[in-house]
This record gives C-alpha cells, sequence and structure tokens, in this order.
C-alpha cells in the first residue's frame, strides 16, 4: 500500500494470485466457450437439415425408378409400382413412439417393371407384452403404388453388438445393413430405403422425426455453457483480486 492511499484511507484493487483457481478456470473457461459454439453450430446443423427435409418434400414425386439411388436424394418424395416379398420382413427393434416400445417393419419391394429391389420402411408397430412373440405383419399381395420418401441414415448408425439373425424370418435387427441384408436374401440391394407416407397402401404408423434434438435445444444448451463460462470468469476474478474486500468495504 502506497503513501497516497495510506493517507487517504482506501484500499486500492490488486490481483492476488490463487494457483489452484487459477488452474482451474485456466482449463475449464476454454472448455466451456468452445462447447457453447459447438452446440450452436449443431443447432445451424439441425437447421439445415430441417430445411432441407421441408424443402424436398414439398416437391413433386417422381417415379423412382427414374431416380438416381446413388445421388444425394435424401427426402425425395417419389412413387413406386411393384411386389412386396412378405416372406422376408425385417423388424427394427427398440423404436419407441409415446413411451411405447415398438418396431419398424421393413419389407423388401420390387419395383416394376424394372425388377429392382428397395427395401420399403412400413412404419411403426407396437410389440406385444413377451418378446417372444412378435408381432403379425400384415401381408400385402399383388402389384400395388406405394408413396413415400428416400431415405438412408447419415453415418453408420450405432449397433450394440453383432446383429442377431434367426433362422426363420422375419429377421429382428437393431439397425439396417443393406449390403449386408442384400448378401443375406441373395438380392441386389438399393442403397437407400423407402419410407411410407401416411396416404401409401401397406402404411402402419408412419412419421419420422428428421432430427432426434430440435435447433432450439441445442442453443439452449449453448446459453448455459456459455453462463457457466461467464460464471468461471467472474469466479477468475473474485477468487485472484481484492474485489471481494473492496465490495464489502463499500457496504458498510
Amino acid at each position: 500500500m502506497d503513501d497516497a492511499t495510506k493517507q487517504s484511507g482506501k484500499v486500492a484493487f490488486h490481483w492476488q494470485p490463487n494457483g489452484r483457481i487459477l488452474l482451474f478456470v485456466v482449463i475449464f473457461l476454454p472448455l466451456t466457450i468452445f462447447l457453447g459454439f459447438w452446440q450452436l453450430g449443431r443447432a445451424d446443423e439441425k437447421q439445415a437439415l430441417l430445411e432441407e427435409s421441408t424443402l424436398r418434400q414439398q416437391s413433386a414425386p417422381v417415379a423412382l425408378e427414374t431416380v438416381d439411388l446413388a445421388a444425394a436424394n435424401q427426402y425425395r418424395p417419389v412413387v413406386a409400382v411393384g411386389r412386396f416379398d412378405n416372406d422376408h420382413s425385417v423388424l427394427l427393434d427398440n423404436r419407441v413412439r409415446r413411451g411405447q416400445a415398438g418396431y419398424e417393419v421393413i419389407t423388401p419391394f420390387q419395383l416394376s417393371p424394372s425388377g429392382a429391389w428397395v427395401m420399403v420402411n412400413r412404419g411403426w408397430i407396437e410389440a406385444n407384452a413377451s418378446r417372444n412373440k412378435l408381432p403379425d405383419i400384415d401381408v400385402v399381395d399383388g402389384l400395388i403404388t406405394l408413396n413415400g420418401y428416400l431415405y438412408s441414415s447419415p453415418g453408420k448408425p450405432f449397433t450394440l453388438g453383432e446383429e442377431q439373425w434367426r433362422s426363420s424370418w422375419p429377421q429382428v435387427l437393431q439397425n439396417l445393413d443393406m449390403p449386408l441384408l442384400g448378401e443375406k436374401l441373395g438380392i441386389a440391394v438399393a442403397p437407400v430405403s423407402l419410407r411410407l407416407q401416411e396416404n401409401s397402401p401397406a402404411a402402419y404408423e408412419v412419421g419420422w422425426e428428421v432430427v432426434n434434438v430440435q435447433p432450439q435445444k441445442h442453443v439452449g444448451y449453448a446459453v448455459q455453457w456459455f453462463a457457466m463460462a461467464v460464471a468461471l470468469a467472474i469466479l477468475a476474478l473474485f477468487a485472484n483480486s481484492n474485489l471481494s474486500a473492496l465490495m464489502a468495504r463499500r457496504r458498510r
């Protein structure tokens, strides 16, 4: 404390480093800021997906056989004419709606007249009380016209261990592996699936979320991370200076 401060009786602001807290803040402050901006980036990605889905599904449907399935055609509305292979359906396990466990029903569909194969996601059905009893799958015979849109999973889906293939159909799988499924069926399967729309024949309960977490929620997470960053900055300021003592003196 200098002579001028002593004569005035005032205490000047000064730094008094607290090593442990300073180290804690130096490590976690950049992390919270990074996570905040990362969540904002995720919000932008999810918003872009929602806008792409809306834009594409508003376009006029085209015949599936005219679409290049190797190109980027996610959410493209299509019309498909052909026949189901009712003997080789797949039940995608652990699909929950409204808190109820169930399956998504996937059935091979042979396009007419080309003979090409595409896997059709017919929608969600409720699981039985006993997992040992699989739900009955409606048989759809004859030449029919399906309405839906193209879908492929972004990236490799997470799987708990290896898929367990049954000796009989339907198979109960966690995710669709198109090349492996085609190998099991002995056919060439399209790399994308056809998700049915509500007005389509053979549809169960349809309607899928485009994103599992809405952009607004990511923004909320970002705000929380930035708030933590501000709190850490305030902690660093008070723990490494005499600011707390100065404020206490002013309140007297």
